[in-house]
């Protein structure tokens, strides 16, 4: 709830507020989208189970514009176009505002056309919730040749702009994915402004789970889990941090969990299996296999920049490969260095892996291991002395 009354309360000055909110995969930044929408439509679903109805009422009902980005593809610009427009025309149709197709529109058009709809209908300003916002410039950054790369760029910032000149139509936009790109380029003026709220320290765990959370929600489940390894709840949930845990997304280096690999060990009797290897990271793999870049520099190394807050822009320039792994989870601040001289401080960072999850699951994007181990348990010495069914593979109804 705070979380809302933080992007309600930005002073727009005359252009939509926009915020970004990143996170690795498996941190639930789509339930955050529904979440939000919701909560500002007073949907009684979500809004009676909120204790603090003090809070909910300060919050002021909004109609919502949800955009879902996670469906974009094309090889070619005009294929690219197409697929923004299809996501679009499912929007015009869900709010059923009648709209017909027509070849010679843009995105950005179509985009403006939906925004001026929903606001001659309800009068008043509204709020846009951009999910997957980073897959677009995914496919875009992954085209073979570099004009097709700036073109279909270029048309989804042009599309993106829409919202820095909606006025009074959009009272604050909000983008969620997975990786910071850069949002303007010397091509297009696209969004110059964003605030980014992924490393606010009031923020730095409501996706993940803390141990306590997973202690208190899952406690009969890792009491029956423990009991099988002949260890206590407590070392069992030392293994989940082991396997799952340590990322942190703050200085206060407050360390959460994963909640999606938590859920799918819960629905699988307890098994430590690399349950992030399975997602696709084909922007970074592809990258990788293209370069081969010695990633000594960035690993357990004290005195390094605050990559996390950096953009990536379609071709990774610099310790960019450094951002993008922080940002996809591969690796976390595990020390914070603050150095005060002469009236102003400046930080440094010890990057790390999170946990054994995320190191076998960046051993198997960048073939160092084969897929067969996805039905391997992680490799902790705690399994020696287990028994024998716990390393067994899931089965095809798991």
């Amino acid at each position: 709830m705070s979380f809302i009354m933080h992007l309600e309360s930005m002073q727009s000055y005359g252009t939509p507020s926009t915020f970004l909110m990143t996170r690795p995969r498996g941190f639930g930044l789509s339930l955050l989208t529904t979440s939000l929408d919701k909560i500002l439509k007073k949907d009684a679903e979500v809004t009676n189970k909120i204790e603090d109805r003090g809070i909910l009422d300060n919050i002021q009902q909004r109609h919502t514009l949800i955009i879902d980005f996670k469906k974009v593809n094309g090889r070619t610009p005009k294929e690219f176009k197409d697929s923004l427009i299809d996501t679009l025309q499912e929007r015009f149709w869900f709010h059923h505002i009648e709209s017909h197709i027509n070849p010679y529109l843009t995105p950005k058009v179509y985009f403006a056309r939906l925004i001026e709809e929903l606001y001659k209908r309800h009068n008043e300003s509204m709020v846009i919730l951009i999910d997957n916002y980073d897959i677009p410039l995914e496919v875009a950054a992954m085209m073979e040749h570099e004009d097709n790369r700036i073109e279909s760029t270029c048309a989804y910032l042009d599309m993106l702009n829409v919202i820095k000149y909606s006025k009074n139509k959009v009272r604050w936009a909000l983008l969620s994915g997975h990786v910071k790109f850069t949002l303007a380029s010397e091509y297009s003026e696209g969004l110059p402004l964003i605030y980014d709220l992924s490393n606010d320290e009031r923020y730095e765990t409501m996706f993940g789970f803390t141990r306590k959370e997973v202690s208190s929600l899952f406690a009969d489940k890792i009491a029956k889990f423990a009991d099988n390894l002949n260890i206590t709840p407590d070392e069992y949930i030392d293994l989940l941090e082991q396997c799952y845990g340590g990322f942190h997304f703050s200085d206060n280096l407050q360390p959460v969990m994963c909640p999606a690999c938590i859920s799918h060990l819960m629905a699988n009797n307890g098994l430590l299996l690399p349950y992030s290897g399975a997602g696709k990271y084909t922007f970074l793999s592809k990258y990788l296999k293209q370069h081969k870049d010695d990633l000594n520099w960035l690993y357990d190394k004290d005195g390094q920049d605050p990559l996390f807050s950096e953009s990536i822009d379609r071709k990774l320039k610099g310790k960019q490969l450094g951002s993008l792994l922080i940002q996809l989870g591969f690796a976390t601040r595990t020390n914070v260095l603050a150095n005060t001289d002469e009236g102003y401080t400046t930080w440094r960072y010890r990057f790390s892996f999170p946990n054994l999850d995320m190191k076998k699951t960046f051993d198997l994007i960048t073939e160092q291991c084969p897929s067969s181990d996805l039905t391997k348990v992680l490799p902790l010495d705690i399994f020696k002395e287990t028994k024998e069914d716990i390393e067994e593979p899931l089965k095809d109804n798991d």
